[in-house]
């Protein structure tokens, strides 16, 4: 069975824009909501961080409040490794530690991918980055927990 995304709202009202706080957009389609986590995945998964981040960051605004942080986490620990790219130190050490500590409580796995390796990979990196070290940056990937049906129809 492969990965589903639940759906971004358990009721099927439609908002008004303008009632939804700051930042917020209308919860979206469950599929539509699936394909954007993959393509955040796929981005990620390529080393196109900032990608990643823009097809997370739309999940994130949709998001019901129990599911922000675990967008937030990924989007902040695709923003770590971009600062690592661009030998932004302090910009890696800060978004890594934030992105850590928000998918912390999604261990091991969450929304179908191993939660508990990302965080595990990208404490790898912290911990060099807290000792004074460049990090040797070999990318972290996101797996997914049931590769069973692997879509290849990109």
């Amino acid at each position: 069975m492969p990965a589903t995304i639940e759906p971004m709202s358990d009721t099927a009202v439609t908002t008004d824009p303008a009632d939804l706080p700051r930042g917020r957009t209308e919860p979206l389609d469950p599929a539509e909501a699936e394909r954007i986590f993959g393509r955040g995945i796929a981005m990620f998964n390529g080393v196109r961080y900032w990608h990643a981040h823009e097809e997370w960051e739309t999940l994130w605004r949709a998001a019901p409040e129990k599911e922000r942080d675990f967008y937030q986490g990924l989007i902040q620990v695709a923003a770590g490794l971009l600062h690592l790219q661009r030998r932004n130190l302090r910009g890696a050490r800060n978004k890594l530690a934030e992105g850590l500590a928000k998918l912390r409580p999604y261990q091991p796995a969450h929304h179908g991918v191993f939660v508990n390796e990302l965080i595990g990979e990208a404490r790898r990196l912290l911990d060099d980055l807290e000792a004074g070290h460049l990090p040797y940056l070999i990318p972290p990937v996101i797996r997914f927990t049931d590769a069973s049906e692997p879509d290849f129809s990109r």
